[in-house]
């Protein structure tokens, strides 16, 4: 593709548009970036229950790092400066946000087990914690290399489109419909079925124990349950919310391509995922107790440093100047 040629040609988002959602995008996700980096800071890697709270922030902190750039220079050019960058913004875009919507995924697994299995995980942290993180971060870029790398296919970027228009495979039937079918939409329901599963056994637990003798033990338990399941609520409403739309309209423009759902998908879906990318942190900072103590404790001890310290300031200059005045009288 010859990129002056591209340069020459008119830009296909309105300017006024493309400045909007820059801005948009630019000013929301700087304190969200503050914030990851400041729970990654604090955050406390030993606790079990809570480490997949940490690898989400840090493939969101990616996200925001490594792929909200390109995009943020598309909206603000209207296009992408080089177009050898193509390549590299489309795996960066799809490995990131699949991998985050996975982990969200076995997020909602894992709660589950720690829900109703906790011994269990515990026993066999290594197998059902640590392995899937591990083969979830290898497998999705191994798997957009393989199609956006070396998929035998003719690319036809485009650096007037977002993420370049995308690679030539997707306009292939069968790995368009592998991809989409097993990395979004299978995900997208099982994070469904267990959000709704756990939301049953809730109910079922709450009416059982309305009918036995309530103890400690039990309202302690009751209330660990109630604190996990909102847990995997507000991070998987994340992730519901930015990636539902989006796949229905994708999946409707799959079957039945039409100018209105490929100007519906363009303008606003496509950036549905970064809600995601914007809400995280504040979600995850929620249910950490300790860090947004911690936390609290050092912006109100900032705020009473900013408080009394230029109140001693003028009171040691005034004093430096009423004694310079004593001084200037006694010589007289």
């Amino acid at each position: 593709m010859d990129l002056q040629e591209n340069i020459t040609s008119p830009s296909i988002v309105p300017k006024v548009e493309r400045y909007f959602k820059f801005y948009f995008l630019l000013i929301l996700h700087i304190p969200s970036l503050v914030f990851t980096f400041l729970i990654l800071f604090n955050f406390k890697w030993k606790r079990l229950v809570t480490q997949i709270f940490g690898i989400l922030l840090i493939v969101n902190a990616l996200l925001i790092l490594a792929e909200l750039p390109f995009t943020l220079q598309f909206l603000y050019k209207g296009y992408l400066l080089n177009a050898h960058l193509c390549p590299v913004w489309v795996l960066i875009n799809y490995s990131l946000f699949i991998l985050s919507m996975i982990l969200i995924t076995w997020t909602s697994i894992e709660r589950y087990l720690f829900i109703y299995h906790e011994l269990f995980i515990k026993h066999h942290s290594i197998l059902f914690h640590y392995l899937p993180v591990v083969l979830f971060s290898l497998y999705t870029p191994i798997f957009y290399i393989s199609l956006v790398i070396f998929y035998p296919c003719e690319q036809a970027y485009t650096v007037y489109s977002y993420i370049c228009n995308g690679p030539c495979y997707l306009f292939n039937s069968v790995p368009c419909l592998i991809d989409w079918g097993i990395n979004v939409v299978l995900v997208l329901g099982i994070t469904c079925f267990v959000n709704i599963v756990i939301i049953i056994r809730n109910i079922i637990q709450r009416g059982r124990m309305k009918r036995l003798i309530i103890t400690a033990g039990n309202r302690q338990q009751w209330h660990r349950t109630l604190r996990l399941s909102f847990q995997l609520f507000s991070i998987s409403s994340l992730c519901i919310i930015g990636w539902i739309p989006y796949g229905i309209v994708s999946s409707m423009q799959i079957f039945n391509n039409t100018p209105t759902l490929a100007y519906l998908l363009s303008t606003f879906f496509i950036y549905f995922p970064y809600i995601q990318t914007l809400l995280l942190p504040y979600v995850c900072i929620f249910f950490m107790p300790e860090i947004k103590q911690k936390l609290g404790l050092k912006w109100k001890n900032l705020y009473l440093f900013k408080k009394v310290y230029p109140h001693n300031r003028v009171h040691i200059a005034q004093t430096d100047q009423n004694y310079t005045l004593q001084d200037l009288t006694h010589y007289f």
